[in-house]
């Protein structure tokens, strides 16, 4: 075994070769079908932005973060196959092998810690919204920045750190998928806590904060007989958080990429603007399908001709 990394060679001729096995080529051919369609409801979802100004706003920005992670996890996954399925050297230059192994190793579990703390982030963002009726991306920006670059930033000096002074060892077999090893069980259950637990744990809390101050609103406002606009809005927000968060614990899971699939769908669902765009995409769709409709049956119904003979003037008809 070696310091930074431990290689299993089940193969004295090829050690290093970067072809997947034919089994492990099988087993993730679903997740393959299941990335071509993902990719096709991103490119969908993705087009929204380009031709519907009212969703480029900075309210939105950690949606498109998350989204963008989404995209990364596909694009790896793409990336990945077309490597481990079209090598053909036997005795690959090591440097590739190991930047190729680190790659899937590492990257997966980077890019999920990331959509745990960018859902974290936009949770507490609209705690603040809800309770303290605060526009952060508006009178917070500079503090905006810097969870940015935290969440960002931190996962990857924290997996740094951790391969640098050999807590982890990066699992190299030929022919198989690479993946990281901890070095003893506390390691472990630091990252556990640190990736996973840790902004779960926050995001149930923020988003129980939230629904407490909506359900304290709604007890004060029986006595008054009247709701706000603003009362309404937070108590959606609060309920489409918590459908979202309850489908997203279920389904998530650092090793399921087919929840890419319906991410930009449940992301979207999360604000009114998306599901706007879409009732005007369904409105102009059923529009132009009513109208090619009419012009077919316009097309196929026969005129009807009169039967009644027309006869000239000057035609003078002499009777049997």
């Amino acid at each position: 075994m070696s310091t930074v990394f431990q290689i299993n060679d089940t193969n004295n001729i090829c050690s290093y070769s970067l072809l997947w096995s034919q089994s492990t080529i099988d087993n993730f051919q679903p997740i393959l079908y299941v990335c071509f369609i993902a990719s096709i409801v991103h490119a969908i979802f993705w087009l929204q932005p380009v031709f519907y100004s009212f969703v480029r706003q900075k309210t939105m920005q950690w949606m498109y973060a998350y989204l963008v992670t989404d995209l990364l996890l596909i694009i790896r996954f793409f990336f990945l196959y077309i490597v481990r399925t079209r090598s053909t050297d036997c005795m690959p230059n090591q440097s590739w092998y190991i930047f190729i192994c680190y790659f899937e190793a590492t990257l997966d579990n980077y890019l999920n810690i990331l959509e745990v703390y960018i859902l974290l982030a936009l949770n507490i963002c609209r705690y603040l919204q809800i309770a303290h009726s605060k526009n952060v991306y508006i009178t917070n920006v500079r503090l905006l920045i810097v969870a940015h670059l935290s969440i960002y930033v931190m996962p990857l000096i924290n997996l740094i750190i951790q391969t640098s002074v050999h807590w982890t060892n990066l699992n190299m077999s030929s022919h198989e998928i690479c993946d990281l090893k901890y070095t003893n069980i506390y390691i472990q259950i630091f990252n556990i806590i640190v990736a996973f637990a840790l902004p779960i744990s926050l995001n149930i809390l923020v988003i129980y904060a939230s629904a407490r101050y909506v359900q304290l609103s709604s007890q004060l406002r029986q006595t008054r007989h009247h709701v706000s606009a603003r009362e309404k809005y937070n108590h959606s927000l609060v309920l489409q958080f918590l459908i979202f968060y309850s489908v997203w614990i279920i389904l998530w899971s650092p090793n399921i990429i087919a929840f890419q699939l319906q991410n930009p769908i449940i992301i979207g669902a999360l604000d009114a603007r998306f599901r706007r765009v879409w009732r005007e995409i369904y409105n102009f769709l059923k529009t132009k399908w009513y109208m090619a409709l009419n012009r077919h049956r316009r097309r196929i119904v026969p005129n009807t001709i009169s039967a009644r003979l027309r006869v000239p003037h000057h035609v003078r008809v002499t009777p049997l």
